[in-house]
């Protein structure tokens, strides 16, 4: 995923429901920007599902939507600003999102552990079934 240096720090940008693959979001960025277009049933959702992507990758990230939930997170997942269209007039948000990202486990390691854990059961499976009663 391409990533702009910029004043403000490293800016990266996916759309719309690339954010829902995290190996598409996994990238070296201080401020991650998701533009999309949900419907009223499932923009509220697809919103709060972004904010673990920002805590894997470190950065903070800002999910407009245009006709639903918009939020900007923190690298802790924090909610720093929120606006729904369907429930206010407001249609603008105004939020001061940090410039530095940070380095994370998930950055360095990815999915290692989740592929260990099924390997682990396995492991044990077996040991399980060899041992002598």
């Amino acid at each position: 995923m391409p990533v702009a240096d910029t004043p403000y720090g490293r800016i990266a940008d996916v759309i719309r429901y690339d954010a829902d693959f995290p190996a598409m979001m996994r990238t070296r960025a201080d401020i991650m920007l998701v533009p999309s277009h949900d419907w009223r049933e499932y923009g509220a959702a697809h919103t709060e599902k972004a904010s673990p992507r920002a805590v894997e990758g470190g950065y903070s990230l800002v999910r407009q939507d245009a006709e639903g939930v918009s939020a900007a997170y923190d690298d802790e997942g924090h909610v720093l600003a929120s606006t729904d269209c369907f429930t206010t007039e407001r249609q603008t948000m105004v939020a001061y999102v940090p410039v530095h990202g940070v380095t994370t486990v998930y950055d360095r390691i990815g999915d290692t552990f989740a592929w260990l854990c099924p390997a682990g059961v396995l492991a044990l499976t077996v040991t399980a079934l060899a041992r002598p009663r």
